[in-house]
C-alpha cells in the first residue's frame, strides 16, 4: 500500500492516515491498525508522537487522534476549502499541554484549542479577524509566534504571523496580522508563496512570479522568484537573492542553508542562493502556494529541521536524507 501521509516520531516515520503504519530507519515496517473510511490525505503530529491530526488537504474534515485513537472530529469553513490547504498545526507548551491552531468556524479566524480536552483558549465575542485565508500554519521553535502562509482575495499569496504569548488574556492577538513591512511598496506585487521559521525571530520567505531583467536584484528585499531572510524584531530583510527556479516548500538547515523542495530537494546557501547539493532522483512535487486548483498535490513529506533531515515518500519507497 502506498504511503498516504508522513510525520516524524523520534527515529520512526508514521503514516497516520494509513492507520498508524510505522517505518523505521533500519527498514523495518509495521502495518497500521485502523482504516479511516474517508478521503484523508495529510497529517500533522506533536513531536512526542502522542497527538496527531489527519485531514483532507482540500476538504473540510479532520480527525484529532491521541495514541492513534480518535478524540474528536474537527471541521473548517466550506468557503473555498476545495482550492487551498487545510490550516492546522499542533505544538507543545511549557506547562505540558499540547495546543492546536486551526480555523473551525471561519476561514479568516484562527482559534487555538487544548488538543486533549478541546477547550478553546481564544473564544471571544470581541474578536475582529482581518480578511485572510489562513493556511500552512507553523509555530516557531519557542512557541511564541504563529505563521500563516495563506492568501488574500484575488487570489494573492501572502504571509502573516502573530504573537501568541498572550492568547489566554488577549485572544485578539490572533487578529492583528503583523506581516512583513520592510520591503513595502518597493517590491511591487511580489507574492509570498512559502515561508518557514529559521529561528524564533527570523523567517525564510519565498517570492513568486518571474524576475524582471531590469530589476536591481542586489537590493535587500523580496524579489520575484527570490528568497529572503526576514528579522522580525528589526523589521529588516537581512539577506536576499534570486533563484533560477521556484523554491516551493522550505525547510531551514541551521542559519546558513535552506532546503527548497520544488521539483526535487535542493540544499540552498542563504549567502548567495547557490545550490550546495541536490537530489534530482527524489520527486518532491511542485507546490508553490497554499492554493491548488485541482492539480496533483505534493507527495507525503516529513520535515525535521531540528535534526536536519527530511523524508519523501515516492511509489513503493521512502527517501530519507540527513544533512
Amino acid at each position: 500500500m502506498p504511503v498516504r501521509s508522513l510525520v516524524w516520531s523520534g527515529d520512526e516515520l508514521i503514516d497516520w492516515v494509513a492507520g498508524g503504519a510505522r517505518y523505521g530507519l533500519d527498514g523495518s515496517t509495521r502495518r497500521g491498525s485502523v482504516n479511516y473510511a474517508y478521503r484523508f490525505d495529510a497529517a500533522v503530529a506533536s513531536t512526542d508522537g502522542n497527538f496527531a491530526v489527519i485531514y483532507e488537504r482540500t476538504g473540510t474534515k479532520g480527525l484529532v487522534l491521541r495514541h492513534g485513537k480518535t478524540l474528536r472530529e474537527i471541521n473548517r469553513s466550506y468557503y473555498q476549502a476545495h482550492v487551498y490547504e487545510y490550516p492546522v498545526c499542533i505544538w507543545a507548551v511549557s506547562d505540558g499541554r499540547t495546543l492546536m491552531a486551526h480555523c473551525p468556524d471561519e476561514y479568516d479566524r484562527v482559534e487555538i484549542d487544548d488538543i486533549e480536552t478541546g477547550e478553546r483558549l481564544t473564544g471571544s465575542s470581541a474578536r475582529e479577524p482581518v480578511d485572510f485565508f489562513h493556511s500552512r500554519l507553523q509555530v516557531n521553535p519557542g512557541g511564541t509566534r504563529l505563521l500563516s502562509a495563506g492568501w488574500i482575495w484575488h487570489p494573492f499569496d501572502s504571509v502573516n504571523f502573530f504573537d501568541i504569548t498572550a492568547i489566554d488574556q488577549d485572544p485578539g492577538c490572533l487578529d492583528r496580522n503583523i506581516g512583513c513591512q520592510s520591503w513595502g511598496d518597493e517590491s511591487g506585487l511580489v507574492e509570498e508563496i512559502a515561508a518557514c521559521w529559521q529561528t524564533d525571530n527570523r523567517l525564510i520567505i519565498a517570492g513568486g512570479g518571474e524576475e524582471d531583467p531590469s530589476e536591481e536584484t542586489d537590493v535587500l528585499r523580496l524579489h520575484p522568484n527570490g528568497v529572503v531572510v526576514y528579522d522580525i524584531p528589526s523589521d529588516a530583510c537581512i539577506r536576499s537573492f534570486v533563484l533560477q527556479q521556484p523554491a516551493g516548500t522550505l525547510m531551514p538547515v541551521g542559519e546558513e542553508y535552506v532546503v527548497a523542495f520544488y521539483g526535487h530537494p535542493r540544499l540552498v546557501s542563504l549567502t548567495d542562493g547557490a545550490n550546495v547539493d541536490e537530489w534530482p532522483d527524489i520527486s518532491s512535487g511542485y507546490q508553490v502556494s497554499s492554493i491548488n486548483m485541482g492539480g496533483e498535490g505534493p507527495p507525503p513529506l516529513a520535515l525535521d529541521p531540528q535534526n536536519r533531515r527530511f523524508a519523501v515518500a515516492e511509489d513503493d519507497k521512502i527517501h530519507v536524507v540527513t544533512l
